[in-house]
């Protein structure tokens, strides 16, 4: 099945399509089960039903488990308070003062505080106060299992399948921020917008909270290589870091620039490692041999130049910059390696 972007037109036409199935299978459902308070039924699919399946089982979880946990709070007190007046005030501030102190360790408890209030005060002039505690609870399960069940099986929106693309993307760009940046070191230390990689670095954060939620709920459902998707975000996580400490080294001086004498190798260094980037956006593997003759070059390079003494011409600042953004360079270059390496490919070399 092909991606689509949960942004698009034809995700949101889908996914209202499928909150809007969910609220009628919840309501037919609590129908069939002769529930007298049915629309509870219906608000919890609305209220679940998120576009991407991860979003969905954390709201069912969420959603479920709290009003569980708030139902038997608020039969607990129903059982202990009297049915007058100020005995309900007081077992209906006691329950929710509670609720709400303990979404300090869990967010549920939330949910669990809009339950309490629902037992304890829906059910006043009821014949049975906890069968009907029970019963709100039952609607409310309804709803989930309906949207739950809409979410997976209609039209399924992966987080999974979105991070694939994501990274994709980000891997892209990436490497067009290297590109950018070792060219305009390169051209007389041409110095570049300092928060040129801010939208990047924000996207990753996006990126690693996408992967959490695969992590932590997607995966019990469906096969994904988490180990893969975790190594991506790490080492585009470094990878950026690096170019981060590049771009401040090219900013660091705004004097008057200097001829790279290891340009050739820094080039070579930066087409190997962009194609690196590139490979690992289309799902192949990168060139290990390549990369490694790249760093191997530059480090042999340097040492030439040390050894003949040309190093001691430059100014202690110069040299500084120099050193500080060929650092980023090898730095990159390794953990696109370390990536290689502990990556587990189904796909020949690219």
């Amino acid at each position: 099945m092909a991606f689509i972007d949960p942004d698009s037109h034809q995700a949101m036409l889908r996914h209202g399509l499928k909150t809007g199935i969910a609220a009628v299978l919840a309501y037919g459902l609590a129908q069939l089960a002769e529930l007298q308070y049915g629309y509870w039924a219906t608000l919890s699919a609305v209220i679940v039903m998120q576009v991407y399946v991860a979003d969905s089982v954390q709201m069912c979880l969420y959603r479920f488990s709290g009003t569980a946990v708030g139902a038997l709070i608020g039969m607990a007190a129903i059982s202990v308070f009297p049915a007058t007046q100020a005995m309900t005030v007081l077992a209906l501030f006691l329950s929710v003062t509670f609720c709400a102190y303990m979404t300090r360790y869990n967010a549920r408890y939330r949910m669990a505080a809009i339950t309490v209030c629902i037992v304890i005060l829906a059910s006043l002039n009821q014949e049975d106060r906890l069968v009907f505690g029970l019963l709100r609870v039952a609607e409310i399960g309804i709803g989930v299992a309906a949207a739950f069940a809409v979410s997976i099986a209609l039209w399924p929106v992966r987080a999974g399948s979105a991070l694939k693309a994501r990274l994709m993307e980000r891997f892209t760009e990436c490497a067009r921020s290297y590109e950018t940046i070792m060219e305009s070191f390169l051209a007389l230390q041409a110095g570049l917008d300092p928060h040129l990689l801010a939208g990047l670095q924000a996207d990753i954060l996006k990126d690693r909270a996408l992967f959490q939620k695969v992590l932590h709920h997607e995966r019990r459902m469906y096969r994904e290589d988490t180990d893969l998707l975790d190594l991506k975000i790490s080492t585009l996580e470094r990878c950026v870091a690096h170019l981060e400490s590049m771009l401040r080294a090219l900013n660091s001086e705004q004097d008057k620039g200097y001829e790279i004498l290891m340009a050739p190798e820094l080039r070579q260094l930066s087409t190997v490692a962009v194609n690196g980037m590139r490979a690992i956006a289309s799902g192949s593997v990168p060139d290990q041999a390549h990369l490694s003759h790249a760093l191997d070059n530059a480090e042999t390079r340097l040492l030439e130049l040390r050894n003949e003494g040309a190093t001691k011409r430059f100014h202690l600042q110069k040299l500084v910059q120099f050193f500080a953004f060929y650092h980023g360079a090898q730095s990159m270059g390794h953990d696109i390696l370390l990536y290689c390496r502990n990556a587990k490919f189904d796909i020949a070399p690219s």
